[in-house]
């Protein structure tokens, strides 16, 4: 009897394969689409500049509950925000798309499954690199508003800019909007309802959400873009031989 070989390993180096391939895409974007980042990082700034004068206020008439639990509101807005969370949200997303590739055995869904990865991974570890040096209060912490600096970013209540749950899920929802439209308008749909559900619940101004977005976008949109490109393949130079001479 013919014994069938497990296909696990293979499918992951594959997948891995894919990563390495989207990413070198997203490199070559990065280095000659400067004048988008260059873009983006003005209009994060702009918007920031822009509302963040006036995030108390508007969070006042964004938030029904105003963080205080009891109300239906609340409630909805805290499963939003524990369900948006890269490793509850992210992660499983990107696994059942894969899952879902290798049970249809269409290569096409795990490399959407990759690339939904990278948006939101990519996106979350840049948003990282501000949330966990800038140090902002969050709405519901005991001191004022205001950037405390790297020595108050590890400690509950210090991490609200920019927003994480924001980039991650906007990562995914970008990427996906450009590789596959319609999972991408559900992933869209749903991140709009997560960034309502951080500021419901007073864990972020919207000037945190605003940047957050951004940074998912960005990120989001430049690997979904990447997937797509097709570079050439570096050719391999061989060395030419020396001409012998000729004998006597």
């Amino acid at each position: 009897m013919k014994v069938k070989s497990f296909r696990a390993p293979r499918l992951l180096v594959a997948a891995t394969a894919q990563g390495r391939a989207i990413l070198r895409g997203f490199w070559f974007l990065f280095r000659t689409r400067k004048l988008s980042t260059l873009a983006t990082v003005l209009a994060a700034a702009l918007l920031f500049f822009l509302i963040h004068p006036h995030d108390p206020e508007l969070l006042q008439r964004i938030s029904y509950s105003h963080g205080q639990p009891g109300s239906s509101t609340y409630a909805a807005a805290c499963f939003l925000g524990t369900w948006g969370d890269y490793p509850t949200y992210n992660l499983p997303l990107a696994l059942a798309i894969w899952l879902y590739g290798v049970w249809s055995k269409s290569s096409a869904w795990r490399r959407v499954a990759v690339i939904c990865f990278l948006g939101a991974t990519l996106a979350g570890l840049f948003d990282d690199c501000f949330r966990l040096t800038l140090g902002r209060a969050r709405p519901d912490a005991p001191v004022p508003d205001g950037f405390y600096g790297i020595t108050y970013a590890f400690r509950g209540g210090f991490q609200s800019f920019p927003s994480g749950h924001a980039a991650a899920v906007f990562g995914a929802a970008a990427a996906l909007l450009v590789t596959e439209l319609p999972l991408g308008l559900l992933t869209t749909a749903f991140a709009l309802a997560v960034v309502w559900a951080r500021m419901e619940l007073y864990r972020h101004y919207p000037s945190d959400v605003a940047v957050g977005t951004i940074i998912g976008l960005y990120f989001g949109l430049m690997i979904g873009f990447a997937a797509k490109l097709r570079l050439p393949r570096k050719k391999q130079v061989i060395p030419r031989q020396p001409r012998q001479p000729a004998a006597p």
